[in-house]
């Protein structure tokens, strides 16, 4: 044990616990990766992303637009309008020399003339019987609107009332409470006062109910009646256009040489096609006119497997086709009305699809395009991405495991 080697053996052991040196540069590795990670679930629970439905529309104004066509085959002798002129409904807008054969010249012109007085006198009378429906029913809304109203007011006046009586018992039942605590009341009649209030409760609840549903009522009365406004006018609208369109064949029918084209409503022309000399067809559109205090508004068809998520308020992003977004951005706007029906549409591929027509409001009217402001136009053809949901990455990431869960 003293021996001269294992006195040497032991001289230069180290005394302490053994322990793994981890290089410094692992160590910051782990650090980032582990940093990496939070800031990776960090962005992800805070960056959103948007579910939209793309869709094809229309730049439309709100109030329709007034398509000026020639009623007979000639050629146009006059333009009384240029494009982007405001008119008053009967302005001429041109002249038409028509071109008509010897047999529709020859017709007597009394029996034509009486029969164009006739369709005349039916339109009048077509007009001032839409015009007296419509004070009818507007005056039966009226009354039911009044009748709404008188109710409401009267279960409002019931619902102070049964407040007033659930304050009450519930003072009663307190007061109850603290003399059954004493032993001097039994507990049957504690239970008479806790039913009593019990039932005035549900009273007030009977009566709020009935508040809510004569204000859903009342709301639908008023929307009720600016429908029937608003199917009057443009009922009177079209039978106004009709009457003129009559007017128009009943020059015709004297074997005039020319006729004459009137704007059928107050406006300004858009879309000017027509030259004079050029043949005028019944199926070549001259003009268009945009009446006057029309908002333009955009017109999408939703096809139906993508209108279940579209509801009114959602925000939309409209690029127009006339201005490539990728060159001058889109156009911001709100869905305001979602078809509760659906209307056939021909589709891309010239089949015909069910689409849902949704308006929406366009917050600007132009896009700047090389430094200037281009005003939009009715008949512009666009894109619309309706944004139908939003929500964090995270939740996208793991949506289908959310889904298998609540199935």
């Amino acid at each position: 044990m003293f021996r001269p080697e294992a006195l040497m053996t032991h001289k230069d052991r180290l005394s302490g616990e053994v322990a793994i040196a981890v290089p410094v540069p692992w160590q910051s590795v782990g650090y980032l990766i582990f940093g990496g990670v939070a800031l990776g679930l960090l962005f992800l629970s805070l960056a959103s992303y948007s579910r939209v439905e793309t869709v094809t529309g229309m730049i439309t104004p709100n109030t329709g637009v007034a398509n000026i066509v020639p009623t007979r085959a000639g050629m146009i002798a006059s333009l009384a309008v240029r494009d982007g002129q405001n008119v008053f409904a009967g302005a001429v807008l041109a002249t038409i020399r028509a071109e008509e054969d010897g047999a529709a010249v020859q017709t007597p012109a009394a029996l034509v003339q009486s029969a164009i007085d006739r369709q005349d006198a039916s339109l009048v009378a077509q007009s001032d019987a839409a015009l007296a429906a419509a004070h009818a029913q507007g005056a039966q809304l009226a009354a039911q609107r009044s009748g709404l109203v008188a109710e409401i007011v009267q279960l409002q006046s019931q619902i102070t009332t049964q407040q007033a009586l659930i304050a009450s018992a519930q003072k009663d039942l307190d007061r109850a409470r603290s003399i059954a605590d004493r032993g001097f009341i039994s507990g049957r009649d504690l239970q008479v006062r806790e039913e009593t209030l019990l039932a005035r409760q549900q009273g007030l609840s009977q009566i709020e109910q009935a508040l809510a549903a004569k204000r859903a009522a009342l709301a639908e009365n008023e929307r009720s009646n600016g429908q029937i406004l608003a199917q009057a006018r443009a009922q009177n609208a079209s039978l106004s256009a009709t009457r003129a369109q009559v007017a128009q064949q009943a020059a015709s029918a004297t074997g005039a040489r020319s006729y004459v084209l009137r704007a059928p409503v107050a406006g300004r022309v858009t879309a000017l096609t027509a030259r004079v000399g050029q043949p005028a067809s019944p199926q070549g559109q001259l003009m268009v006119i945009v009446p006057a205090g029309a908002k333009l508004h955009a017109e999408l068809a939703v096809p139906s497997a993508a209108i279940g998520f579209v509801k009114p308020g959602q925000q939309v992003r409209l690029a127009i086709d006339a201005f490539p977004y990728q060159r001058f951005g889109t156009v911001t706007g709100i869905v305001q009305t979602v078809s509760a029906s659906a209307i056939n549409a021909q589709g891309p591929n010239g089949a015909t699809i069910a689409v849902y027509p949704v308006t929406v409001a366009v917050d600007k009217t132009s896009v700047s395009a090389y430094g200037r402001n281009e005003a939009l136009v009715s008949g512009m053809t666009l894109n619309a991405r309706i944004v139908t949901d939003k929500q964090s990455l995270l939740e996208y990431l793991f949506e289908p495991l959310f889904a298998v869960r609540q199935r």
